[in-house]
């Protein structure tokens, strides 16, 4: 990286290590507040919030990197919780604070079930229905976790009050709220912003903690060794001709209808710096800039040529092999409705077929795509 991009790096880091300090202060203070007044009860939420800005702080440049939406998120939901008890006495705020709370524990309850999702040889495709109803069990599981540690800490410490079973159903009630509100956003948009910088952002910076590269290489390796098929597909380069050694938009082309033929049919995976004979060559990526400036390219390409409406159906991430060689494995799922290529004024339409991506036209796109619109309108109706 130039000077320039460093400096900017360091300021970066610098700014969001000085908000923690901040938050952590202003946590503390709640808490000494609380205390001075008599109500000790929130101790069960400033404890493990400082607790996690100071881990924050001094292992944010050394070992797990923790989202800084998620920091803010929790410490904001703990600062609900405490204006609502001691300044306010109202109802809303602690509604609001208990939302939050919902939403909070289901993100890091979907943090955790990719976590163990990820540490399973094989799993490749992760249903999100069956993801968002587990995260939310994780996520109830420690809210009544944390009503029995007050309850507990209430016998140690009379200072702090145990809410009664009234109050208890509503706070449950709208953590629920928070928690399905979540569950539901993830089933039906789950490439959103809220999940790409906290869920998404806590993976693949700690993806090396957790080994999950290692596992991915190996994922890839088991997939090259089946060979191409009707729902993987090899591909040497993102857009440099080996034969030439120029950018050759030729090469995007074969890249971009690969992707729309798996969305029009079942689905599938492409892998990107893998050569025919399945040898890992590493993708062009001396063509670009940097690696940033790959993916870049690969989300405007496909913005550009199939439309922004079907990136959620696509997922796309570079994988480190040795010799700093890299892979992209595109990730894609059926689409809900047809798909074309667009190349200038013109539009194409791909399917696969065995291991092969092929166009189709005339009436055979006309039956295609009506038979497929009635086997997804009998697969949602449950026909």
């Amino acid at each position: 990286m130039d000077s320039d991009g460093t400096e900017t790096e360091v300021h970066a880091t610098n700014s969001t290590l000085i908000t923690y300090i901040i938050l952590l202060v202003t946590t503390i203070t709640l808490a000494t507040i609380g205390l001075v007044m008599g109500d000790s009860g929130d101790l069960i939420l400033t404890v493990p919030v400082s607790f996690l800005l100071l881990i924050t702080i001094v292992s944010e440049r050394h070992t797990v990197h923790v989202p800084t939406l998620t920091v803010i998120m929790i410490w904001v939901s703990m600062l609900l919780s405490i204006a609502g008890r001691l300044f306010f006495g109202g109802k809303v705020l602690s509604i609001v604070a208990d939302v939050l709370m919902g939403v909070n524990l289901t993100l890091i309850g979907l943090i955790i079930v990719f976590i163990l999702l990820k540490s399973m040889p094989g799993v490749r495709d992760e249903n999100p229905t069956f993801v968002a109803i587990i995260a939310i069990c994780v996520a109830m599981s420690v809210f009544v976790l944390m009503m029995m540690t007050r309850y507990l800490a209430s016998k140690v410490m009379h200072t702090i009050m145990i809410p009664e079973v009234e109050a208890l159903m509503e706070s449950m009630g709208a953590m629920m709220i928070g928690s399905a509100i979540i569950g539901i956003l993830f089933v039906k948009y789950r490439d959103s912003k809220i999940f790409k910088y906290t869920v998404n952002d806590f993976l693949e910076n700690n993806s090396s903690v957790f080994g999950f590269d290692e596992r991915e290489k190996l994922d890839i390796y088991d997939l090259i060794a089946g060979g191409e098929s009707d729902k993987l597909e090899f591909k040497s380069t993102v857009r440099t001709n080996l034969a030439t050694g120029e950018v050759d938009k030729r090469m995007e082309k074969a890249v971009l209808k690969t992707i729309v033929a798996f969305l029009n049919t079942d689905g599938g995976t492409l892998l990107i710096g893998v050569s025919d004979d399945g040898e890992i060559c590493g993708v062009d990526l001396d063509s670009f800039e940097s690696l940033d400036k790959m993916n870049l390219h690969m989300t405007n390409m496909i913005a550009s040529a199939i439309g922004n409406g079907f990136i959620p159906y696509i997922n796309f991430k570079s994988i480190e092999f040795e010799d700093g060689k890299y892979v992209i494995r595109v990730k894609c799922t059926p689409a809900d409705k047809a798909v074309f290529l667009r190349e200038g004024k013109n539009e194409q339409f791909y399917v696969r077929s065995g291991p092969s991506s092929v166009e189709l036209t005339g009436m055979n796109l006309v039956n295609y795509v009506n038979n497929r619109n009635k086997k997804i309108l009998f697969k949602k109706t449950g026909a």
